[in-house]
């Protein structure tokens, strides 16, 4: 990171962020070409590393490019307010962000995808303990993303 002034290293300050953000952007490469998805999440936090959960459908190009290449990078972000300056090179955006290479598995296990999918619900919901339906579980396809290289960001006034 270029600007260390910004730098979060603070576990507690990383976890506050994650909680009030909504979307991840998980980018992959197949073939040198790049594509970045804007997925919701769930998360949790193990033995030092951000875990994230996302879900999507069984089928797809994220899906088809993760299976060849499970290594993405992510990028969850929230905008505040922006910062008036007097000329256009004074004004800024008051913002926190976290980015992290990663590595997706994809889970089939039933107790884990529900772990997942209670996590998801818990992070919007704050609900943690949801009863699924067996044929919704059949349809849903999980992502386990582990995050391997936290770098976390804020700017503010």
């Amino acid at each position: 990171m270029r600007r260390n002034d910004k730098a979060v290293k603070d576990i507690d300050v990383i976890k506050n962020i994650i909680s009030k953000c909504q979307v991840v952007r998980v980018a992959m490469c197949k073939d040198d070409v790049p594509y970045l998805v804007p997925l919701n999440y769930g998360y949790e936090f193990k033995d030092g590393e951000l875990i994230l959960y996302c879900h999507c459908t069984n089928k797809g190009k994220k899906l088809d490019i993760l299976d060849e290449n499970p290594n993405v990078f992510i990028e969850i972000d929230n905008e505040k307010d922006v910062i008036a300056g007097n000329t256009p090179c004074e004004f800024g955006l008051e913002y926190f962000s976290i980015m992290s290479p990663g590595k997706v598995e994809f889970i089939h296990n039933i107790y884990d995808k529900i772990h997942g999918l209670n996590k998801i619900m818990e992070h919007y919901t704050s609900k943690d303990k949801n009863d699924f339906k067996n044929e919704a579980l059949n349809k849903i396809f999980l992502l386990k993303i582990t995050c391997t290289n936290l770098s976390a960001k804020i700017c503010s006034k």
